[in-house]
């Protein structure tokens, strides 16, 4: 092979393996999961003083500061404490000891087959008590929980704080792939009908009306990202069956609504889907069916928010995000650039 051919060659071999990586580094880059808050049902890095229920784990920043049952849909066999809690934990309510520990059933049954305490037909006699982890001080009763363990670090919030706001960052910045427009006051989004994750940016549209999804491909995840700082759930967000047939309710377990700029959330609701909220502080008297990682959740003026057990699917399609094309071009352009002038010595 003369000198002409050999630059050509080896040009060309650079063009190629330099855009595989470029390309991989883009497909990669919008892989995740919620990390250290995968698999709860309510992740809080600061107080939690109320709830209705919350159907599956629980883990709190902060104090937790009142009793109510947990852990009663946590899948059969489960192992992993039902609560931890960074500080202190008071299963109390004004009238005494309040709430129960548990960890799924006795029985062998799939826990996420219903929605709802009374669907849940194992739970008169056939629900195991659970374990729960605490930081500086417990104020319970020994048969509101099974056992429960002194350790302020068993999960670092500090570092999962720094995860999910850096997951919160990578979602905003994805490109959008499917449309919105506002129909009847709330809002719709229609996706590409492709298995790739569907991206909608909203920014600050009222969610509180309503949302309704379309042309969404069976097992697709959806991405939601919202600009609003006050966020108020109210209207239509899916159907509250677990064989609900319309397509928000059948992606609940992978849609996840992004709120960056977020300080308060009111669910008001029956919502379907995950919502990543790091700074928002919580209230609501409805019901979400997915996990909800937010600053702190209280009591609103009108009751108390029950977070349900579905665990949140994690996203494993790749989505090249608009840095990794652009680097990818310029690469491409670069070393174009250099095959050009070897091949004209």
């Amino acid at each position: 092979m003369n000198h002409k051919n050999l630059n050509r060659f080896f040009g060309l071999k650079l063009v190629s393996i330099a855009t595989g990586l470029l390309m991989a580094a883009g497909a990669n880059a919008a892989t995740f999961d919620l990390g250290a808050a995968q698999g709860y049902s309510g992740f809080f890095f600061g107080n939690v003083n109320a709830a209705s229920d919350v159907e599956g784990r629980l883990a709190v920043g902060g104090d937790l500061t009142s009793g109510f049952d947990i852990g009663y849909r946590n899948a059969y066999g489960s192992t992993a404490p039902s609560l931890v809690v960074k500080g202190g934990v008071s299963l109390t309510s004004q009238w005494g000891p309040a709430g129960m520990i548990y960890n799924g059933p006795s029985i062998n049954v799939d826990t996420n087959a219903s929605i709802g305490p009374a669907a849940a037909s194992w739970v008169p006699g056939q629900l195991k008590t659970g374990s729960l982890v605490y930081g500086t001080s417990l104020n319970a009763k020994d048969w509101q929980y099974a056992t429960a363990t002194q350790n302020a670090n068993f999960i670092d919030f500090a570092a999962a704080k720094t995860q999910l706001s850096g997951l919160s960052t990578q979602l905003a910045g994805l490109t959008q792939t499917g449309a919105w427009a506002i129909e009847n006051g709330g809002l719709k989004l229609t996706g590409d009908g492709s298995d790739k994750p569907q991206v909608f940016n909203i920014g600050n549209a009222s969610l509180a009306a309503g949302l309704t999804l379309s042309n969404i491909k069976a097992g697709a995840h959806v991405v939601i990202n919202s600009t609003l700082t006050n966020v108020d759930f109210n209207g239509d967000f899916g159907g509250d069956k677990a064989n609900s047939p319309d397509a928000l309710a059948q992606h609940r377990d992978r849609v996840i609504f992004n709120f960056g700029q977020a300080t308060s959330l009111n669910v008001r609701t029956f919502l379907n889907g995950s919502v990543l909220a790091v700074g928002a502080d919580v209230i609501g008297s409805g019901h979400l069916e997915g996990t909800l990682i937010a600053n702190s959740l209280s009591t609103g003026p009108n009751g108390k928010l029950e977070l349900g057990y579905e665990p949140f699917s994690p996203i494993t399609t790749a989505v090249p995000e608009p840095v990794s094309y652009a680097l990818m071009l310029a690469g491409l352009g670069a070393l174009g650039l250099v095959s050009r002038r070897r091949l004209s010595k």
